[in-house]
């Protein structure tokens, strides 16, 4: 599936992945429990930023909200897929002017320095150009935070349960963090293991390097 084609995909499935965050225990014994601890984690290391401004890339519901909005953190949400907005208006209204949505496609983020702190959970899965993601990202924020999975078994049964739908899940190793950051001026502040699921790992821009005398 081209990324182009994520808006159809999670509009019509907006409400099953929202459902995933409405019980942790149920979330857990369906073996999505990392889902909860990369929230946790983003909203942590944001957290220790002390951000004003907070770039959600593909917010879906917007479980993030409620982990940074109360701070009163103001937070931008996109996301491709209408019905997913939808839902995050709902969760979004809880928090008033704090929290502003946008229905678009990474691929038009055009921010520049407007950001603190860019976030990607659950995104970075399924896109086939990681680097120009974090680019945009880059642009938009000197932070960014996001979540990757690793190879491995439960990666190869995620390969066939989406495959089956047309969708391409991707995985992703250390070298590929410091490869991909190495490419588009970012260095890895942070790795956080997620169990057998993946990587949280924490972005920084490069400074430049200062001229010799």
């Amino acid at each position: 599936m081209a990324d182009d084609d994520f808006e159809t995909y999670f509009h019509q499935r907006a409400k099953r992945f929202s459902s995933f965050y409405w019980s942790e225990p149920i979330a857990r014994g369906l073996g999505r429990g990392p889902m909860f601890d990369r929230l946790r984690l983003a909203a942590q290391i944001s957290l220790s930023l002390a951000p004003t401004r907070v770039l959600d890339v593909g917010c879906g519901s917007g479980p993030l909200f409620a982990e940074l909005a109360p701070k009163g953190i103001r937070i931008t949400g996109i996301d491709p897929a209408e019905a997913m907005i939808k839902l995050a208006g709902n969760e979004a209204a809880k928090y008033g002017q704090l929290v502003e949505l946008q229905q678009s496609a990474w691929e038009d983020l055009t921010a520049v320095d407007e950001y603190d702190a860019a976030i990607a959970l659950g995104v970075f899965d399924y896109v086939s150009q990681p680097a120009l993601l974090l680019e945009k990202m880059g642009r938009a924020a000197t932070h960014i935070i996001g979540s990757f999975p690793a190879p491995g078994l439960r990666l190869d049964f995620r390969k066939v349960r989406y495959g089956a739908r047309g969708v391409a899940v991707h995985g992703y190793t250390n070298v590929d963090f410091l490869r991909l950051g190495n490419e588009v001026g970012l260095d890895v502040v942070d790795r956080i293991p997620l169990g057998n699921a993946g990587y949280v790992v924490h972005f920084q821009r490069r400074s430049p390097t200062p001229l010799a005398a």
